[in-house]
């Protein structure tokens, strides 16, 4: 089958890698440059959980993805995880925590946040008043090793992979407009992030795209430090970063974007805040960012993943795994757009298409 698959991103990606694997003709296009800055998936690392907190759909998915990380790695020849555990953590009773718990399956007692200072030898601190669930199976992801690999095998695999290549606004059926010419095909997927709404005005409603930064930290320890999610208002969240550093982002900070293709860099009131954040949970760190980048979410408004068919041209589906927490599936968006194209959707992609809330089961506002 003659398919197209519009953004390169990690979705778009792994979209391409997989189709081209079992056999279909596959052209992947980006507008930017190969490993470009603009969009959803680019950095250095990427939070990874075996069990997130959005419930039993998500950690279906999530465990699903485990074993194809695994085959990933032996294709690329290295490391694309980090284990360092993590610690799911919010006010006490938090749905957040409860639910990590819950899913999990572990009987590990939940913590009180004072303990966490010394289990990590001073380099974490939280208020005595939450509660913590130290996650085991969790680490990070090199997110941008892993693009690059990708960008590699997909070709290897044998799908063509365009790029500086912007597909015109406004698809009209299995047929895509560049540079002035109309190319069709039997199927098109769009993974284009923040530009989905322009390529599919019909979802318009249904994604916002919103602008995140995340801040770099100095850490005087070479010790690999857990990840941490905070069910908390800015949706604080950290990770272990290259070069002795940690990262910290906010996952439910930041406005609106009207244009993806014009956005505010960072400023002096983002590093405030993820200063202030950082002060409270790395006591031993450097107290200001060494450095900052922004991204776009594009997100639903439950921040549930959105994979449908457009309703008025079937053989295009909407891919938006939305943004804030994606990566970590990403070896499982090939299977899931392979079985659209397949017709033969597993319980979790008919969940998404259905986007039913009793199927995806979301269990709480954090994502990462």
């Amino acid at each position: 089958m003659k398919v197209a698959v519009v953004g390169l991103g990690i979705a778009g990606l792994s979209i391409c890698a997989r189709l081209a694997l079992a056999g279909h003709d596959v052209t992947g296009f980006d507008q930017f440059e190969p490993m470009h800055e603009r969009g959803s998936s680019h950095g250095d690392t990427r939070i990874m959980r075996l069990t997130p907190g959005e419930g039993g759909t998500y950690v279906a998915l999530a465990r699903r993805a485990a074993g194809l990380w695994r085959t990933w790695e032996g294709l690329a020849g290295r490391p694309l995880i980090e284990w360092t555990g993590g610690l799911m953590a919010g006010p006490r009773g938090s749905p957040f925590v409860t639910a990590s718990q819950r899913l999990s399956g572990e009987p590990a007692a939940l913590l009180r946040g004072d303990a966490i200072h010394p289990l990590t030898r001073g380099y974490v601190a939280m208020p005595y008043e939450w509660d913590v669930f130290r996650q085991q199976d969790s680490g990070v992801i090199a997110a941008d090793a892993t693009r690059s690999f990708l960008l590699r095998q997909a070709v290897r695999w044998g799908a063509k992979l365009a790029h500086n290549a912007r597909v015109a606004d406004g698809i009209e059926g299995p047929a895509l407009r560049i540079n002035g010419e109309t190319r069709s095909y039997d199927a098109v997927v769009i993974a284009a992030g923040a530009w989905a709404r322009r390529l599919l005005p019909e979802f318009a409603g249904k994604l916002a795209v919103k602008r995140r930064v995340v801040g770099w930290f100095t850490t005087p320890t070479p010790r690999l430090l857990p990840i941490i999610c905070v069910d908390n208002e800015d949706g604080v969240y950290g990770m272990p970063a290259p070069g002795g550093r940690y990262k910290i982002g906010l996952h439910a900070v930041g406005g609106a974007v009207s244009d993806p293709d014009i956005v505010r860099p960072p400023d002096d009131a983002d590093a405030a805040r993820l200063t202030a954040h950082a002060r409270m949970l790395l006591p031993k760190h450097e107290s200001t960012p060494e450095h900052m980048a922004r991204c776009l979410y594009t997100v639903t408004p439950d921040e549930n993943f959105l994979i449908v068919p457009s309703s008025v041209h079937p053989r295009v589906l909407l891919f938006s795994a939305c943004s804030g927490h994606g990566f970590k599936y990403a070896p499982a968006f090939g299977e899931l757009a392979e079985e659209w194209l397949n017709e033969r959707p597993s319980a979790e992609l008919e969940a998404f298409m259905s986007q039913r809330a009793s199927d995806v089961n979301r269990l709480g506002a954090l994502k990462n």
